[in-house]
């Protein structure tokens, strides 16, 4: 059952994958992005709910996500596309995942505004790519491609989790 658990993780990490090259493409991110996410989150957590924990730690993660996210969406500090990426992949980490979500994911996004600023200053590149993000940043657009950060956070929290059940395993298999 571990294995339908890590192969939905797997579609997971391939999704936001191809959202980091959508965003940095277009600066979207497609909702079926979102929605694929969120949906093998179920078989995951059904073939191994113990190795998740409580399914309330999940959609409590979820929930403070979308409240968060959706604040800085209606604030115009956030695309739609980032805040259901970001709402998707905290139900993804639960609580005991959240803040380390949260740190990699700010501290990541710091990065990429930095990065965006000086795009946007300096316009490095010449004749980018229409509609591309590093094209939208050197024509004026106040912008990031902050899926980039949001996936990060999470490829850390999951890989976290992956690395830390291994573990376990092998003790498990050393007790018995």
């Amino acid at each position: 059952m571990i294995l339908i658990a890590f192969l939905m993780t797997v579609i997971v990490l391939a999704v936001t994958v191809l959202s980091c090259v959508s965003d940095f493409r277009s600066l979207t991110i497609p909702n079926w992005h979102s929605l694929v996410i969120l949906v093998c989150f179920v078989p995951a957590w059904l073939a191994a709910p113990h190795a998740f924990g409580g399914i309330g730690s999940h959609l409590g993660a979820m929930a403070i996500m979308l409240g968060m996210t959706y604040a800085l969406f209606s604030f115009d500090l956030m695309g739609g596309g980032d805040s259901k990426l970001g709402t998707a992949l905290g139900l993804w980490v639960g609580l005991k995942g959240l803040i380390p979500f949260l740190f990699y994911m700010s501290v990541t996004g710091g990065i990429i505004g930095v990065a965006a600023m000086i795009i946007q200053r300096m316009k490095p590149f010449k004749n980018p790519a229409p509609g591309t993000c590093i094209a939208q940043l050197q024509s004026g657009k106040n912008a990031a491609p902050y899926g980039i950060a949001i996936s990060f956070g999470a490829w850390v929290v999951l890989l976290q989790f992956v690395s830390i059940h291994n573990q376990l395993n092998e003790v498990i298999k050393i007790i018995t």
